[in-house]
Order: C-alpha cells, then sequence, then structure tokens
C-alpha cells in the first residue's frame, strides 16, 4: 500500500509536516483566482505606523510558500489514492497524469503569487522604513542587503542603529 509520505518526496526532497484537510472553495470565488484555497492577507494602509504594520504581519514570510507546501500534499494523497485503487494500470497512469496536470497549473500560479507577495512585503518594509526613519533608497537597500538580520522587529530597530552610525561616521 502507498501512502502520501512515499511520495511527497517525488516532488519535494523537504517537508515541514503534513498538511491540513483541503478547504472549502472560498465563499466570494473569483474566477481569476481560482488558484488559491485561502483568503489573502489584509495589509493596513500606507499611512500606519512601521509597528502596527510589524504586529498586524505585513512584512512577514509570505503564507504562500505554506500553501504550495500543502498543494504537493494533498496532490500525493490523490495520487496515493489512485495508485491504491482497482483500476487497471493505464487508467492509473491517465488519472495521475491528469492529476499532476492540474495540480502544476496551480502551483505555477501559486509560485507567482508567492513571488509578487515576497516582493511587495519587501518593498512594503523599505518604504515604511524610509518614512518613519528617514534615509534614502539606496540606503535602506544597501542595509536590507549587506546588514538586516534577525526578526522584523529587530531590523527595524537595526536599520535606527544603522542611521545613528552613519551619522557618527560622517565627517565634519
Amino acid at each position: 500500500m502507498v501512502k502520501a509520505k512515499d511520495i511527497i518526496h517525488e516532488f519535494v526532497p523537504y517537508t515541514t509536516g503534513k498538511a491540513p484537510k483541503k478547504p472549502a472553495k472560498l465563499p466570494k470565488f473569483n474566477v481569476f483566482y481560482w488558484h488559491r484555497r485561502y483568503p489573502t492577507h489584509k495589509f493596513l494602509k500606507s499611512n500606519a505606523s512601521i509597528m502596527d504594520k510589524c504586529k498586524n504581519g505585513d512584512f512577514e514570510y509570505s503564507p504562500y510558500a505554506k500553501y504550495i507546501e500543502y498543494e504537493y500534499w494533498w496532490m500525493a494523497e490523490e495520487i496515493a489514492e489512485i495508485r491504491n485503487s482497482e483500476h487497471s494500470f493505464d487508467t492509473k497512469q491517465e488519472k495521475e497524469r491528469d492529476i499532476r496536470l492540474s495540480y502544476n497549473r496551480r502551483l505555477k500560479n501559486l509560485r507567482n503569487d508567492f513571488q509578487r507577495d515576497e516582493a511587495e512585503r519587501l518593498q512594503n518594509l523599505k518604504d515604511s522604513l524610509r518614512k518613519t526613519f528617514g534615509g534614502t533608497r539606496m540606503l535602506v537597500d544597501e542595509f536590507i542587503n549587506e546588514y538586516a538580520m534577525g526578526t522584523t522587529d529587530e531590523v527595524i530597530r537595526q536599520y535606527c542603529h544603522f542611521l545613528i552610525k552613519r551619522e557618527d561616521d560622517k565627517p565634519f
């Protein structure tokens, strides 16, 4: 008997655990976002404080990464169900190919959403740092690319110290 946890390693070499049950369709179904099974994150307005945005999770890692992993689990579960069925070999192969095709379409769209969401979250963080504490775009980019480490709270505090240190290093 084939199990989903054996099949998942065909698609993803790593997994963090098992996926929850597949959710029902969203109440407000949008044909352009058919690939999403979960509601999207509601960002705070641009004039909200940086700490409020931080508490709201506006700068955290995108949830689409977890959703992609869930999709792989659900695909593996469906394939395991097919492989354990009583159908002929050809029928099993055809059904498995259909499952892979439909999930791959969904996964492609989720990956695109993930990349877009991550870029938006990073840009939102950069803009909030610049708006709240000052500095140029190049300065914020330099800080994010070279010095930022730790949680979002720590990065915000580090940016303040980074700006102070830059001011102290300026020649008169």
